[in-house]
């Protein structure tokens, strides 16, 4: 993956010209109109993979849909993977105007295959996952009136809202990479069995989950999400930090996977390395974040683990009057409780960044969070909590740094981790 690939993949301008030698375009079965950033997906070292929006002028109508491009591995044969890209299944009776091998091109220079959506080599059955008629056979769900793309992670992930015009009238799909969905929807079936007995939580119950087309299905849950509200809701902030606690207390049978501070640093570093390669400017500042993180993790301590979510933050959460659910289990684990607090109050200063400049606004928000918190979990650690709180920091400081609308957040963020591990009172 070289910083100039990578730079290139995250300028929409620049890769309005490659988006171009897609067949679709290349071959004038279609314009090519507007191009604009849409989200990036990455596993340094491993994955790397952008989406955008994209507008076209096709048969005389216009089309808004989704492009992704992905960095191709240094080991990778650029025509193998376009085989492989071009033999990407669709149903029979599917609508989908372009087929894969007209919707796929791989690129020199960056060298990268570019998809138009619902192609994605990663995401092999995703145009399946999208077609009422196989999803209804597959999942023997009763007729499906139609399917709402809700989120896309290219490479990653693509959520789907389905209805239907029997109960449950709605149903929320994921379709997961090939051969990982069987873990994902018993992880999500366990932990939801636990929560049965848990007063005021609430998680999404598989409806049924499809190896075939690597889709799993949960029911909806009511709730408002918090995101965006944060500061009109503060009166809900010490019910989160409950519900947290009590999710966290859960026993479930079948997690086994451990995460601590070791496994922590281990995510964080090539974050450091990828982002200072591609943003030479920021180098010094990460570098100096990762070593005092390394200075100053803590022991790994078996004996504190308990059920941790490891994506808890306002997004993740839906708050009704009786009850706060929690969303994307995926990374359900054993480790340290304080990795949960320290992401939600890390995300706590990301809104007040994005919102007003400045984290002030996230001290009061953060200090009734952690209290409320600690009040649940006498036995929380401060100190760790600002440790996981310093490395989520630097983390958000190397993913903002990759998103073009939010670039000048990580000099911010990278300040905000410094600090985390210099505090000295009980500040979160």
């Amino acid at each position: 993956m070289s910083a100039r690939d990578i730079r290139i993949l995250l300028d929409a301008d620049a890769m309005h010209r490659h988006l171009r030698a897609i067949p679709v375009f290349a071959q004038g079965l279609a314009r090519l109109g507007s191009v604009s950033f849409e989200r990036v997906w990455a596993k340094p070292g491993r994955h790397f993979h952008v989406s955008y929006r994209v507008c076209m002028e096709a048969e005389g109508a216009r089309v808004e849909t989704l492009a992704s491009a992905a960095l191709l591995p240094d080991d990778a044969v650029p025509s193998a993977v376009l085989a492989a890209a071009a033999g990407l299944r669709s149903p029979e009776r599917s609508p989908r105007r372009w087929s894969a091998g007209q919707s796929s091109a791989v690129l020199d220079a960056p060298r990268a295959l570019v998809q138009l959506f619902p192609w994605d080599l990663r995401l092999p059955t995703l145009a399946f996952a999208l077609d009422p008629v196989s999803i209804e056979a597959g999942a023997g769900l009763p007729p499906t009136r139609g399917c709402t793309l809700a989120g896309y992670w290219p490479g990653m992930r693509c959520n789907v809202r389905y209805e239907s015009g029997r109960e449950p009238s709605v149903l929320y799909g994921k379709v997961f990479p090939a051969g990982t969905v069987t873990a994902a929807a018993a992880t999500q079936a366990a932990v939801a069995r636990a929560v049965e007995g848990a007063d005021g939580l609430a998680v999404p119950r598989v409806y049924a989950h499809v190896p075939e087309l690597n889709l799993l299905l949960t029911e909806p849950m009511d709730g408002t999400p918090l995101h965006g509200r944060l500061r009109e809701r503060q009166d809900v902030l010490a019910r989160v930090a409950a519900a947290l606690a009590a999710f966290q207390a859960l026993r479930v049978p079948g997690i086994e996977r451990r995460f601590g501070p070791e496994d922590d640093l281990a995510v964080v570093r090539p974050w450091v390395s990828l982002v200072g390669g591609v943003f030479p400017d920021l180098a010094v500042k990460l570098e100096g974040c990762l070593s005092a993180l390394r200075e100053g993790a803590p022991g790994n301590d078996p004996g504190r683990a308990s059920l941790v979510h490891r994506d808890f933050y306002d997004k993740q959460i839906l708050v009704t009057p009786a009850r706060i659910g929690l969303l994307d289990l995926d990374t359900v684990c054993l480790g340290d409780p304080e990795i949960d607090v320290a992401n939600f109050c890390a995300h706590l200063r990301l809104r007040s960044l994005q919102k007003y400049s400045s984290c002030a606004s996230a001290v009061p928000l953060a200090a009734v969070f952690l209290a409320a918190y600690t009040a649940c979990q006498p036995r929380t650690d401060v100190s760790r909590v600002r440790w996981y709180l310093a490395s989520t920091l630097l983390r958000l400081a190397c993913l903002y740094a990759l998103r073009p609308a939010w670039r000048t957040l990580a000099p911010r963020l990278l300040d905000e981790s410094r600090e985390a591990l210099h505090v000295r009172d009980d500040r979160p």
